[in-house]
This record gives structure tokens, C-alpha cells and sequence, in this order.
């Protein structure tokens, strides 16, 4: 009976089965058309002008690296670059005004032992018949400065930017300098110094401080509002000035863009009235398309002597 039954059961699926695919199908697809869209990878055409690009190898640095002996690290000099004696811990180092000298450049000590040979025909002592030149030179390798010598400077061998009274370096521009040492006619040394760009300047020029800031440094891209970056300058900027109350000052600012310009002398209007404690009316902010010294914002405050 039991085999009967499920005899009855299979025959009844394999009818089932054969009803479901003898049945025709009905299937319908709904879609959208879409446009088709081209899209081109294009190259971004950068606006870096070539003077804020840093060559990794500068004038003579290549000569040097190669005809130099490498120094060894000894264990003192080891031990004297881990103890900093680092004082973050509890007061952190503030960004400041570049201060001069500007280029700084020790003369290279002479090799040890120093062997003295007085024989005749015998080879000068090392440094007895050298001369020197130290150079530094701007982005587009003009000198600026020489200084020349034919004996061992006992100081280092510096410079303050000034050439015949006149402060000649200048925001976002990228100097270089080196030293030359011609031991005889056949052996010459180079020892480069590492470039510097300045975003910043501090100097004295006769009776009056000047204050310089790259416009693309102290401010915002494309906006009349101050950078984070350099923030903490113009808080030294409000501190000098308030050391100096009631001395007259100037500030203009030199842009291509006049009228972005004209809206960063609210800006400075704002920060003046708030650390000068005057109405912003009584500050007149000039500005200017640029002149000599580039596009900066320049402050200008005359010290009575």
C-alpha cells in the first residue's frame, strides 16, 4: 500500500513539472537609456613659477660631493647632537622675524696632525698660500655678495643683506651661497650652503623698522583674510608696534590684484583697532601695484631719534 502511494505521489510531481515546462515564458526587462558621457583625462596646467622650485642640486654642490671625503660621526660628536637640552617641553618654540646675519659660513678647520716641513723645496703648510671667496648668489645665480680673503678667518664668515647701505634681499626669493677655496692653482674646494627662502623680513633702514610679508604667505589664497602660517608675525608685528605707541607707521599693501587688495585693508583696519585699541577709521592702509620689492605687504614705522 505504502508503494502505491508513492508511486501515485512521483508520477503526480513528474506531471507537475512537465505542466510548468510545457508553459510558455513571459518575461519583460525595463530599463532606462542613458547618454553616454566622454570623459578626458587632461593634465592640470600649474601655476608654480620656477623660482619657488628648489633644485636638489645646486651650483657647485655636485663638484663638492665628489671630489670631498665624507666626515665620520665620532662618538663625541654623536653624543653632542642627543643632548639638546630642548626647552618644549615647557615652552614651545615660536616662529620669529628672520634676524641677520642672514648667511652664516664657518672656514673648514685644517687636517690633524698638522706635519711642519721647512726643508727646502718642501710643500706649504695647509692654509699658508689659500685664498677665498664667499659667495651668495639669487635665484637666477646673480652675485649678490663677494667676500674675499687670503688669509684663515678666525670667525665665521657672514653677511647681514646689506650692499652699500642698502638691504637687498627680498620675500620669496630663494638665495644660495658658498665658499671657494682655491689651496693652490690646481686644487680648489666648494663647500655650498643650504638655499633659504625668506617669508618674512625684519630690517632697519635709517631712522625707521621695516616689516615685510609675502602676500602669498601672510594671506589666505585668493582672500583678504590672514593665514594660520604666519599669525604669529603679525602678533610680534602688534607687539612692536605697541612698544612704540604714538610713533607714526605706514602700512601698503603691493598687489597685482588691486582690488583684492583694497579688501585686505579691512583686515588690517580690524587687527589694528583691536590690538591699538583706536577706531579703525584712524588707520589709512594704502595700496599699490607692485613696486621694487615685489608683492608684499610692507609696514613701515619710523622710530624718533
Amino acid at each position: 500500500m505504502k508503494k502505491e502511494s508513492l508511486s501515485i505521489l512521483f508520477v503526480s510531481v513528474l506531471a507537475m513539472f512537465g505542466a510548468l515546462s510545457a508553459a510558455p515564458l513571459d518575461m519583460t526587462i525595463k530599463g532606462e537609456a542613458k547618454d553616454q558621457v566622454e570623459i578626458e583625462r587632461v593634465s592640470p596646467d600649474p601655476d608654480v613659477a620656477l623660482k619657488d622650485v628648489i633644485p636638489f642640486s645646486r651650483l657647485g654642490q655636485t663638484d663638492w660631493i665628489l671630489s670631498e671625503e665624507l666626515d665620520y660621526v665620532d662618538a663625541e660628536k654623536q653624543i653632542a647632537m642627543m643632548d639638546v637640552h630642548s626647552p618644549k617641553t615647557f615652552r614651545p618654540s615660536m616662529i620669529e622675524f628672520p634676524k641677520p646675519p642672514f648667511f652664516v659660513q664657518s672656514y673648514p678647520p685644517p687636517p690633524q696632525p698638522v706635519i711642519v716641513d721647512r726643508s727646502e723645496n718642501a710643500a706649504p703648510l695647509p692654509g699658508e698660500n689659500e685664498t677665498w671667496a664667499f659667495i651668495v648668489i639669487d635665484q637666477n645665480n646673480n652675485v649678490l655678495r663677494k667676500i674675499e680673503g687670503n688669509t684663515i678667518p678666525t670667525d665665521p664668515i657672514q653677511w647681514d643683506g646689506s650692499e652699500r647701505g642698502k638691504f637687498i634681499l627680498k620675500t620669496d626669493e630663494v638665495y644660495s651661497s658658498m665658499l671657494v677655496i682655491r689651496e693652490n692653482e690646481e686644487k680648489t674646494r666648494t663647500i655650498v650652503g643650504d638655499p633659504i627662502l625668506l617669508p618674512a623680513l625684519r630690517y632697519i633702514d635709517g631712522n625707521a623698522i621695516i616689516f615685510e610679508f609675502s602676500n602669498r604667505r601672510i594671506y589666505d589664497q585668493g582672500s583678504p583674510q590672514l593665514s594660520d602660517i604666519l599669525n604669529v608675525l603679525v602678533t610680534q608685528l602688534m607687539n612692536e608696534l605697541k612698544k612704540y605707541q604714538g610713533a607714526p607707521f605706514e602700512i601698503t599693501i603691493y598687489d597685482r590684484n588691486l582690488d583684492l587688495a583694497q579688501k585686505r585693508t579691512g583686515t588690517w583696519r580690524k587687527i589694528l583697532a583691536e590690538n591699538l585699541l583706536e577706531p579703525e577709521d584712524n588707520f589709512q592702509i594704502k595700496v599699490s601695484s607692485p613696486q621694487e620689492r615685489g608683492e608684499i605687504t610692507q609696514v613701515v614705522l619710523r622710530i624718533m631719534q
